[in-house]
Parts: structure tokens; C-alpha cells; sequence
């Protein structure tokens, strides 16, 4: 919990220092739309370089089909076996969003793409 609040301190620090930044960090690579839960079991941590890792499960089917908290899915199916259940993004765009996660009421909509080295990449937030 204090990894969480020391996250949410650093959030609110670089909110306010920060002036807005458009979050579009790999338009090159093909991204898809990745819906999240709130709450639930996801976990947020800072990787130790400037940037935040987000573990969530993947949900059971599509997003249409409806997920728990903590749980993140497709817009158009399930997660395959083997692709990623950790969303990596840097903290200055995390900090953009990042308060949505810890309610269980809230569906961020992230464009990702796999990085192939166990984490989904955030190329924009919204539909």
C-alpha cells in the first residue's frame, strides 16, 4: 500500500508540473483497444526507470461480454494463452489515468500493442 501511495503522490506532483501531453508514445506500431476494470486485484508499481507496470488478469472473453475488476480484455475476444498480463507505460502518461484504475467503477479504454518482451504498450489512452 505505500508503493501505492508513494505512486499517487508522484502522480499528483508531476500532474501539476507537468503541462498536458498529448499520449501517443509509439504511433508507428499497430496498437488495439485493450478495456480495463478498476479496482479488483490489478496492481500499479514503478519499474524503477521513470515508468509504471500495471498487472492485471485478463478477462474471460470479450470486452462486450463484461470483466471484473482488475481484469482486462480485448474489445473483440479473449486473451491467448502466453500474451501479457502487465500494461507498461511511462509515469508522466500513467499519471493521466492511473487514479481510474483504483475504482471499480471505471472502464479505461488503452490502444496497445505487445512489446514481445512480456509487457503491453500504451500508444494512446481512449477509444
Amino acid at each position: 500500500m505505500k508503493v501505492f501511495s508513494n505512486l499517487l503522490k508522484i502522480t499528483a506532483v508531476v500532474t501539476i508540473l507537468t503541462p498536458t501531453l498529448p499520449i501517443n508514445t509509439a504511433s508507428a506500431q499497430q496498437s488495439y483497444p485493450l478495456t480495463c476494470r478498476g479496482g479488483g486485484t490489478l496492481s500499479i508499481r514503478n519499474n524503477g526507470s521513470n515508468g509504471v507496470r500495471i498487472g492485471f488478469q485478463a478477462g474471460p472473453g470479450a470486452a462486450p461480454q463484461g470483466i471484473s475488476p482488475g481484469q482486462c480484455t480485448w474489445s473483440d475476444r479473449a486473451f491467448r494463452s502466453g500474451e501479457p498480463t502487465t500494461i507498461c507505460d511511462s509515469a508522466i502518461s500513467a499519471s493521466q489515468y492511473v487514479g481510474l484504475l483504483v475504482r471499480s467503477d471505471q472502464y479505461p479504454i488503452f490502444q496497445v500493442y505487445n512489446d514481445g518482451r512480456g509487457c503491453m504498450r500504451v500508444t494512446r489512452v481512449g477509444p
